[in-house]
């Protein structure tokens, strides 16, 4: 049965409501993204500081104090996870983009299938209803991933914090 321009339009409801949502989850996973950037960049920028010197050779870890070189070797181990955590993250927000051009494309061709009266169209929108619906699901575990690897680099900052000892009173 080939849809009224009624009810396509009533079916247009479900895709546009999974544009939304997936907006706003992209939203989301983008302020994450950028908090994590800040962090890299923060240890980057420590790095260099702890590296750096007036002279513009800088000296090596050798030549850092016992703390400095323990900061190193922190900031040696947690960007790994950081840059894996921020791939994550890239992953997810692309997968929504494209999950969102699938559901955008159904809102056309179920506009098509009313205007050209074609049951193709219809199936066709079908489709990509269901290809955005399973790519928002993709993206939201991919997010689920990161939020779970975000553990790993807060367990080992802290344990490695702890492991200095703690101050006499």
């Amino acid at each position: 049965m080939i849809p009224t321009p009624a009810r396509a339009i009533g079916a247009m409801v479900a895709p546009v409501v999974l544009i939304t949502a997936g907006g706003i989850i992209s939203n989301g996973i983008l302020s994450v993204s950028g908090s994590v950037n800040d962090r890299l960049r923060a240890m980057n920028r420590e790095r260099f500081e702890l590296l750096g010197d007036d002279s513009g050779s800088g000296p090596t870890t050798a030549g850092l104090g016992m703390l400095a070189r323990e900061r190193m070797r922190e900031i040696d181990v947690q960007v790994p996870m950081l840059i894996r955590r921020h791939n994550l993250l890239r992953n997810a927000v692309l997968s929504i983009y494209l999950s969102i051009g699938a559901l955008v494309m159904a809102v056309v061709a179920l506009g098509l299938s009313v205007t050209i009266t074609s049951e193709v169209a219809g199936l066709l929108a079908l489709a990509f209803v269901l290809a955005g619906s399973m790519g928002l699901l993709v993206a939201l575990a991919i997010a689920a991933r990161s939020t779970w690897l975000s553990h790993d680099a807060v367990d080992f900052e802290t344990r490695a914090a702890m492991a200095r000892g703690t101050p006499e009173r």
